[in-house]
């Protein structure tokens, strides 16, 4: 059965228009209970506005201007007129809309747009290449656009460009798909945690139900979500969840890495479910070499190391290493290590349901270490004065500290729980996301000088302010910050956060910073709609391995705040 793509286009303009939850909610099942299923993976993959699972590197290739062109030569302005437009509206999208509505051009044939048109033309757009190849993809565009409603070219246009701007995000599609199919949002979360894609997700529950949703499962070249930390207080406080005993791992400071090997191919998925591999070539052939499984999914840290000390270098000087240019040049620069500490499948068994204990032996047989392809120390105690000896050579050694795993728990995709323990010096940091921004004055006059700060509303998976944050910058930092945000602004706030503080600029919650603070207060909603603030924050740096569903939670800062209130209880 075909779909029409003005059921989407109807469908994006309503989302866009409310701000909220349960709203949002019932447009997204609506829309969904009408998908055929031959369809679903389409709806769900041009819902997120793109044409491949976020695991999938492809881009489109077209860039705001081309995007122009492509706009003029279907409604047949110039490109000057276009360009006018752009700059009284600032959104093509909705410039397309209007040209289109008094298109100029007469088409004598038009044919209506489907799901299936837009989604397979959009997602050509990346194979288009050699000589002329701009020119093809500006071609292609207009005929999507020429055959358009005026509603249905500004989505075409948003999608082309990657940015819907309807504010459905991946944790949004899960009370969706659940409610739509009649599953529980905890087998639609499991089975996104396995696959990472929605629209396999929505497929099977679509067809299946629970019983369908069973059939997903771990599959190399999949990125799987990553199991996650929470913070621990103390030694003490470790060794009382844990039981009394637990393995302590180092650990490092780098970019969390998931390896899949599928015979000779190695593929490099980050924590953010992006293909890495053509950013570590250094690695491949490691990786291949080092383990002796023919099919196997590992998890693990990648860490540059400083070619003088042999010492771990900060976090930031593993991402210099993503340019595109000059790979030889930063791979002498840069050197790289990856250290695994898990093993999720490996030769066809799945370990998902194994204890931690059986899972690190299964790694240690299958996994040769060398001079680059290495296994995370680790000691098994409950000594605290063995724990803190371990601590001091994970510190002395350039290291964050350590991390405290259960014996015998499972792993959790994609959760985040008491089961594994970070234990770090005392100095604390939350991962937060940007919404907003001031412009600085004196030197900092032209540029942003302070940030918005928000945090994640589990419950609402809407993003709730907690501080403003004006120091740590650097000079350089200002001026990159400045030009990175510049790209994401918009003129009011996102409709996913809820602010009641002026900004200058709102962003789109996309960039998260690692804050530093000296303690958490209780702040009044009027001013901070988290009902909690930070005191003296400060920015330590950009966390580009974190996407925005992994900032910290509201629930997880307020365990903080009353972690830190019992303190003060204790010293008085």
């Amino acid at each position: 059965m075909t779909v029409k793509y003005t059921i989407l286009a109807e469908a994006f303009e309503k989302l866009e228009k409310t701000a909220s939850y349960l709203q949002k909610n019932e447009v997204i099942v609506d829309l969904l209970k009408k998908t055929p299923g031959e369809e679903m993976e389409r709806v769900v993959l041009l819902l997120l506005g793109r044409t491949n699972p976020a695991y999938v590197s492809k881009e489109t290739g077209v860039g705001l201007q081309q995007l122009k062109k492509a706009v003029a030569k279907a409604s047949g302005y110039s490109s000057s007129e276009v360009d006018k437009l752009m700059r009284q509206i600032g959104d093509l999208g909705e410039v397309a809309k209007q040209l289109l509505t008094k298109k100029k051009q007469v088409t004598l044939f038009t044919e209506r747009l489907t799901v299936k048109k837009v989604f397979e033309n959009v997602r050509a757009l990346p194979d288009i290449s050699g000589e002329g190849s701009v020119d093809k993809k500006i071609a292609a565009i207009a005929e999507l656009l020429a055959s358009s409603a005026p509603l249905e070219a500004k989505y075409v246009t948003r999608t082309v460009l990657g940015d819907l701007r309807i504010g459905v995000a991946e944790g949004r599609l899960r009370d969706a798909i659940a409610t739509a199919f009649k599953v529980s949002p905890d087998a639609v979360e499991h089975a996104y945690m396995l696959t990472t894609d929605h629209a396999m997700v929505a497929k099977f529950a679509a067809s299946g139900g629970e019983k369908g949703l069973e059939k997903l499962g771990l599959s190399v070249g999949h990125p799987v979500n990553p199991m996650l930390a929470q913070r621990a207080e103390s030694i003490d406080e470790v060794l009382e969840r844990m039981g009394g005993k637990a393995a302590f791992e180092l650990k490092l400071d780098g970019i969390r890495i998931q390896a899949h090997k599928d015979g000779d191919k190695i593929t490099m998925f980050t924590r953010r479910m992006e293909d890495y591999t053509n950013m570590f070539p250094d690695l491949i052939d490691p990786i291949r070499r080092a383990l002796k499984s023919k099919r196997a999914i590992l998890d693990g840290e990648l860490v540059a190391i400083d070619k003088k000390t042999g010492k771990p270098m900060p976090f930031q000087e593993v991402l210099k290493r993503r340019r595109k240019y000059e790979i030889k040049k930063t791979i002498e620069q840069i050197p790289v290590e990856i250290h695994f500490f898990d093993v999720l499948l490996s030769d066809g068994e799945t370990l998902l349901d194994e204890p931690y204990t059986k899972r690190r032996g299964v790694l240690e047989k299958i996994l040769k270490p060398t001079d680059k392809i290495m296994i995370v120390e680790q000691e098994i105690t409950g000594d605290k004065e063995e724990i803190q000896k371990f601590m001091s050579k994970s510190l002395a050694m350039g290291h964050e500290g350590l991390l405290a795993k259960d014996l015998n728990a499972n792993y959790r995709a994609g959760r985040r729980e008491f089961v594994w323990l970070k234990l770090k010096p005392v100095l604390e940091t939350l991962d937060l996301v940007v919404v907003g921004g001031l412009y600085g004055k004196g030197k900092r006059a032209g540029f942003f000088g302070s940030y918005l700060l928000a945090a994640l509303d589990e419950g609402t998976g809407r993003f709730k302010t907690i501080s403003k944050c004006g120091s740590g910058y650097t000079d350089e930092d200002l001026k990159e910050l400045t030009k990175m945000f510049k790209k994401i602004q918009l003129n009011k706030p996102h409709p996913e956060v809820d602010i009641e503080i002026d900004c200058d600029a709102y962003f789109e919650p996309r960039v998260i910073f690692e804050t530093a603070f000296e303690e958490i207060q209780v702040s009044p909603a009027e001013k901070h709609t988290s009902g909690l603030g930070l005191r003296f924050p400060r920015f330590i740096r950009v966390r580009e391995d974190r996407r925005p569903q992994e900032a910290a939670t509201i629930k997880e800062i307020m365990r903080l705040f009353e972690a830190q209130e019992r303190k003060k209880g204790k010293r008085a």
